[in-house]
């Protein structure tokens, strides 16, 4: 997947999230895109990122528990079986970004 490296983005700014999955505080999610915005790397225009953004936050949020998210951020390399549901979770948002 070209975009796989964006996937990664999720991972760092599940911190912000105070609620369960499909639970998260409208600054919880806010924080999540501004922070998945600004950690991208650079060439991709920023209305696509916060598109992308905004995609992966009600992706994620809808796939994985707060617990679940704090798990990731604690593995160093993350377990697979996460990565890919994670990839799975995000992975129909690439669209937002060549759109």
């Amino acid at each position: 997947m070209p975009y796989r490296h964006l996937l990664a983005l999720a991972l760092p700014f599940s911190i912000v999230l105070s609620a369960g999955a499909a639970e998260w505080s409208a600054q919880a999610r806010s924080e999540f895109v501004q922070q998945c915005v600004a950690g991208a790397p650079t060439g991709y225009q920023e209305a696509k990122l916060k598109a992308y953004c905004d995609c992966a936050a009600d992706k994620v949020s809808a796939e994985f528990s707060e617990s679940e998210l704090q798990a990731m951020t604690r593995q160093s390399p993350m377990d697979p079986a996460m990565q890919q549901r994670l990839q799975k979770a995000s992975g129909s948002c690439a669209t937002k970004l060549s759109s």
